[in-house]
């Protein structure tokens, strides 16, 4: 995968989610795609931390750039590593939904979910405002949704149930990334 593709493609998401997860549908990828995929589009979500959190937060021309720094790349890493164990569970699930169990599925389908998300995190710059990022999380709950019919095969009558429980899922799994990037966080300060 090159940049530039990424980027069209976290663009098309992001302006026509169900034509562009209609196109990217049957696009082959590997663990490796995922990887460099998530890399590229948390980009703007390290870039806000580090900048923000080392200059603007604790004041003082990046007196505590390192801790930034260390903040950003644990949350970087943890939010990649949490997105993936999503799409784990999001695979697993999908048989109690009569939805179609495909790993490379669920991971393309939360990775693209997770793109408006971690697209915002650069408003992280200035952490005041660092919860607008939740706008793009909400906005990808609609692109899970959207796509549980495309990449899952799940029935209609099946969305909304799936869809609640892969919900509650992420909100775990989330919830216990915050909570070791905290615990790690206050390890290291």
């Amino acid at each position: 995968m090159n940049i530039m593709k990424i980027v069209h493609q976290a663009k098309d998401l992001i302006i026509n989610p169900k034509g562009t997860m209609l196109k990217l549908k049957d696009e082959q990828v590997t663990m490796k795609d995922i990887i460099i995929y998530l890399a590229i589009v948390a980009a703007p979500t390290f870039i806000g931390m580090l900048l923000g959190y080392g200059f603007f937060w604790w004041g003082g021309a990046g007196q505590l750039l390192g801790y930034a720094f260390a903040m950003a790349i644990i949350t970087y890493i943890l939010s990649i590593v949490g997105i993936i164990v999503f799409g784990f569970i999001l695979n697993a699930l999908a048989g109690n939904f009569k939805s179609k169990q495909n790993k490379m599925q669920a991971l393309k389908l939360v990775s693209y979910a997770a793109t408006p998300w971690l697209l915002l995190g650069i408003v992280n710059i200035y952490p005041v405002i660092g919860l607008i990022a939740l706008l793009g999380g909400i906005y990808g709950l609609y692109i899970l949704y959207l796509g549980l019919p495309i990449f899952m095969e799940t029935p209609k009558e099946q969305e909304m149930t799936y869809f609640i429980i892969s919900l509650i899922m992420f909100i775990v799994v989330m919830g216990l990334v915050w909570w070791l990037s905290s615990f790690i966080w206050t390890r290291l300060v």
